[in-house]
């Protein structure tokens, strides 16, 4: 019983600083574009789901606020959760993490407390790694997926029919995923531009910006796609190139801390023990 009232005044407090922050005042209003924001209710299957639905009802007034930031972080990693569900795990992980501290610490407050709060950021920093592994993958399969645009729009497709054709064919991956976003939404009326400025800001990559930057002035300007896409494809490719370069040199300095601390101590003993022993049985060393 204790420990129920516990976790209940834990969650209480922190239902009431969120209140207190958010909603104290009018909602804030944002300049993304409605249909920016609406792209979070395409959200992806997830096994996890089915669980947190079950206490999406004590999250689904969060629904009618802004959140843009953390709107525009979960549809970056893919839709995987919508916002009352990600509300709903940050209360899950609270709540449970807290009532593990409570039993391992219950005479230490300050250890609950910290346990607790890791439960609540616990979420967010799962849900940035989701987006860093994502742009990963896609900042990996981009330069591919650039080359067979290029060769379809040197065939003669137009660019979007290309589009189509290389999300079809192309493998299972977070990109391809994305482009079968930007051919629906011109589908659906929208135009190349506006679509290629909703494919940055879904996937918020330099590579993709710098890509999308480089369409829309070629259209403007009315110069080959072929040609842009030739270009950007090297860009990319070089810094690639360059990130891995970078990668390759902090490598040594990475390395360091575990040399010293676990191989140097063990290589000293394996060199030095024989000769420590040597010197031992022959007397010259006492302890």
């Amino acid at each position: 019983m204790t420990l129920f009232i516990f976790a209940a005044l834990i969650y209480l407090s922190i239902f009431m600083a969120v209140y207190q922050i958010f909603y104290s005042r009018e909602p804030a209003q944002t300049s993304l574009p409605t249909e920016l924001l609406d792209l979070q209710a395409e959200v992806k299957p997830n096994p996890g789901r089915s669980f947190l639905a079950a206490f999406v009802p004590l999250t689904k007034r969060f629904e009618k606020y802004p959140f843009a930031s953390l709107r525009r972080s979960l549809v970056t990693a893919g839709n995987i959760l919508t916002l009352p569900e990600f509300f709903a795990f940050k209360f899950l992980t609270t709540i449970i993490l807290s009532i593990v501290g409570y039993i391992f610490f219950s005479k230490q407050i300050y250890y609950v407390f910290a346990i607790g709060l890791f439960g609540y950021i616990f979420p967010d920093m799962w849900l940035n790694q989701k987006i860093k592994n994502r742009q990963r993958q896609i900042a990996r399969d981009l330069p591919n997926v650039i080359d067979l645009l290029k060769l379809c729009v040197g065939g003669g497709l137009d660019f979007m029919l290309a589009v189509n054709r290389v999300a079809r064919d192309f493998k299972d991956c977070p990109l391809k995923d994305e482009l079968y976003e930007l051919w629906r939404e011109t589908q659906m009326g929208k135009t190349r531009k506006d679509a290629l400025k909703n494919l940055s800001w879904r996937l918020n990559m330099a590579e993709i910006s710098s890509f999308v930057r480089t369409l829309i002035q070629a259209d403007r300007m009315g110069s080959p796609i072929g040609e842009a896409l030739r270009i950007q494809s090297e860009e990319i490719r070089i810094r690639r190139f360059q990130r891995g370069e970078e990668m390759a040199l902090k490598a040594p300095i990475k390395l360091l801390f575990p040399l010293i601390v676990f191989i140097l101590p063990v290589v000293l003993v394996i060199v030095g023990g024989p000769i420590i022993l040597q010197f031992m049985s022959s007397g010259g060393i006492k302890f």
